[in-house]
């Protein structure tokens, strides 16, 4: 379903080496854009209520519109 980009998987606040905790640098620009994303979809659910079983479709669905916008970006740079 989404394809993963270069610019997708670069740090989306990058920090100097030495600020690594555990060799991790945080969240992915794709793990961020698609975070907002399900915030978004998630603060307007339909039927004026939050459903277990829609979650998996809006977490499908805000990956799918990170992707978009890297891919958007990347056409762009």
């Amino acid at each position: 379903m989404s394809t993963q980009t270069k610019a997708g998987s670069e740090p989306a606040y990058p920090v100097p080496n030495d600020a690594n905790v555990n060799g991790q640098e945080g969240l992915t620009k794709r793990e961020l854009f698609a975070a907002m994303a399900m915030q978004g979809l998630a603060s307007v659910p339909a039927d004026g209520g939050l459903r277990p079983e829609w979650i998996a479709t809006d977490a499908q669905n805000a990956v799918a519109y990170a992707d978009a916008l890297l891919a958007e970006l990347e056409k762009q740079a």
